[in-house]
């Protein structure tokens, strides 16, 4: 006899707003693009800065993945959430961003990742336009997950949102859009013939105009695992190091070899995600190093989640690190 199989009612939902809103959580683009503000980046140019609104979202996927943990998928109150759920889709309301938004923390800090970034890719002379309002998420988690049909159609969609830029780079923030980007998209998508970088990529090939980082402490770096084993791209975050006059010292595991932060199991299994990412941030701790430095917005919020109350490390993305330079 048959058995179905039925995936978490979760991953249905994070489905349906990717495909229906353009974003996993369902938030408006005028709240995705609300960090740039301040820069008024035109929406057409040779380089198009890409966020995929996924520092952005992070600490609302966070607060729903704590939502998630106090409730039994499979129980009385999960299906409850999910009654009222579909009852505010009919009324147009996304009741995932409701329950998230209500414990969401850090969203100014995860904006500024994204502002941050621009400014430094503007100060080492890249002309940057943004697609505002109209950027639609990468649809990684569709690849992730396994709805690669679902990918297929999503995808036309977003080329045709890039090429509104008239862009011939883009340049991702997130290893995971740059990966489904580079890796993905041109098997899937026609017509997807633009250049794909990373943040990291496009700082080392300038690396040598980058102001010195006053940090009297070394740093230790996590390696995004999309970043080191799908894109391989780790040597060029120890060059940049070196480049702003950081020591860095190394985990036991690192670069291709470099263990998981946790991120990617946090929606179905968050628990043990928080047992993971504690058990990396013991590895990234033993080398004594005063700052653990990654370039990954879930590898980040993993790893701040996993550090233990009153630890003496702190957790940065490269960006805020870099930053620092420009900001004296």
């Amino acid at each position: 006899m048959a058995v179905e199989m039925k995936l978490p009612p979760v991953l249905d939902i994070i489905r349906g707003n990717i495909v229906k809103h353009g974003n996993p959580l369902a938030l408006k683009g005028a709240e995705v693009a609300s960090w740039a503000k301040r820069l008024s980046l035109p929406a057409q140019g040779e380089i198009l800065f890409y966020t995929g609104g996924e520092y952005q979202l992070v600490p609302f996927i966070d607060s729903l993945v704590k939502t998630m943990t106090h409730m039994d998928q499979g129980g009385k109150g999960f299906s409850l959430m999910m009654g009222v759920r579909n009852i505010l889709d009919k009324a147009g309301i996304n009741a995932e961003k409701i329950y998230a938004s209500v414990l969401a923390k850090d969203k100014e800090r995860f904006n500024n990742v994204c502002y941050k970034a621009a400014v430094i890719l503007q100060e080492l002379g890249y002309d940057l336009c943004y697609g505002g309002e109209q950027e639609l998420y990468s649809g990684a988690l569709l690849y992730e997950l396994g709805y690669w049909q679902d990918l297929r159609e999503y995808g036309q969609k977003v080329v045709q949102s890039l090429k509104q830029s008239g862009a011939k780079t883009i340049v991702c923030l997130s290893p995971h859009a740059a990966e489904v980007f580079k890796l993905v998209y041109p098997k899937l998508v026609k017509g997807f013939q633009i250049e794909v970088r990373t943040f990291v990529e496009m700082v080392w090939e300038k690396r040598d105009k980058l102001p010195a980082v006053k940090f009297d402490d070394s740093v230790v770096i996590h390696d995004s695992c999309r970043l080191a084993r799908e894109l391989g791209i780790d040597q060029e975050l120890r060059d940049i190091m070196e480049s702003v006059g950081a020591a860095v010292r190394e985990p036991m595991r690192s670069r291709k070899w470099t263990t998981c932060c946790g991120g990617p199991g946090k929606l179905l299994f968050p628990e043990i995600s928080h047992k993971i990412a504690d058990r990396r941030i013991g590895e990234l701790e033993e080398t004594g190093a005063g700052v653990i430095l990654t370039s990954c917005p879930y590898c980040l919020a993993a790893l701040q989640g996993g550090t233990k109350e009153g630890s003496e490390t702190g957790v940065e993305d490269l960006i805020e690190f870099l930053y620092r330079g420009f900001a004296v």
